[in-house]
């Protein structure tokens, strides 16, 4: 198994550098014989932020490029079940997958409730609320 950083999905995803999109494109072939590739929960967000807030893509973007990486032969998520049930929030409601993740995360850790100053977070999400 193969760690993967944040900064190897975005190349990948984006395709932007042609230096690194070539070496990127080589690790990914390569996985199947020395993988699978491992994204953990902290790469996964750092992945959806980046994307979301740094390139500006849409929700519908990000969700499929998360998506995508789920349906991969050669790529193991951390937690994928619960990756699975964020992106089935998200497809109801106007959710940001960092949000969502962090609240689900929380209550899977046994928490009632996480506590936020994001009003849309809270409004939105089962089990955040917002601390007035």
């Amino acid at each position: 198994m193969i760690g993967l950083d944040t900064n190897i999905l975005i190349r990948f995803f984006l395709q932007d550098d042609p230096s690194q999109n070539e070496k990127v494109t080589k690790l990914f072939a390569r996985l199947p014989e020395i993988g699978p590739g491992y994204i953990n929960c902290i790469t996964l967000m750092e992945f959806a932020w980046f994307l979301r807030r740094k390139t500006k893509l849409s929700r519908s973007q990000i969700m499929e490029g998360i998506s995508d990486l789920l349906e991969a032969e050669d790529i193991l998520l951390e937690d994928e079940l619960l990756v699975e049930e964020v992106l089935g929030i998200m497809v109801s409601s106007q959710v940001e997958f960092a949000d969502t993740f962090i609240a689900l995360r929380n209550r899977k850790a046994g928490c009632n409730l996480t506590m936020t100053f994001d009003e849309k977070a809270a409004k939105r999400i089962p089990g955040m609320e917002l601390l007035t």
